[in-house]
């Protein structure tokens, strides 16, 4: 069983196992949450969502321990990119689409807000892109949730 105090030593990954594998799930299952809407609710997402694309390439780069597709990673990129634009165009204009009420819905699963959910894509391509361990860490550390705060 790995750490679950400091970082991962077997993987050079900054966190710890348990947070590595909770960023991963809310990745995957926020990609299956669009992917489903987009199926069963025949709501076409933008590019590069649409037709599950990010999806299929984040399942495929992550089978392996140490993901080393950059083409898949960078999807990953444009994605939370995607999603950001979505975010911040309702937070400034009230206009939704159907990438906010998705982000809406997986965020009160998590109890947390959408921005925090396209923070973890970008944390997670981050430091999967890094080139080497220092930056990886540098980009955990940079999107970190801050601890609460004692009152």
């Amino acid at each position: 069983m790995g750490d679950t105090e400091g970082p991962d030593a077997r993987s050079g990954r900054p966190g710890t196992d348990r947070e590595w594998v909770t960023a991963l799930g809310r990745v995957s299952g926020l990609l299956l949450a669009l992917r489903e809407e987009e199926v069963e609710g025949g709501v076409p997402l933008p590019v590069p969502l649409t037709h599950g694309v990010t999806l299929r390439s984040w399942t495929a780069a992550t089978r392996t321990p140490v993901p080393d597709d950059g083409e898949a990673l960078d999807l990953l990129g444009w994605a939370a990119r995607t999603l950001g634009r979505s975010v911040c165009r309702w937070r400034a204009t009230g206009t939704r689409d159907v990438l906010v009420d998705v982000l809406e819905r997986e965020a009160a699963v998590h109890g947390c807000e959408p921005e925090a959910l396209v923070a973890q894509i970008a944390r997670v391509q981050g430091v999967l892109t890094a080139p080497d361990a220092v930056s990886a860490a540098l980009v955990w550390d940079a999107l970190s949730d801050p601890a609460p705060a004692d009152h």
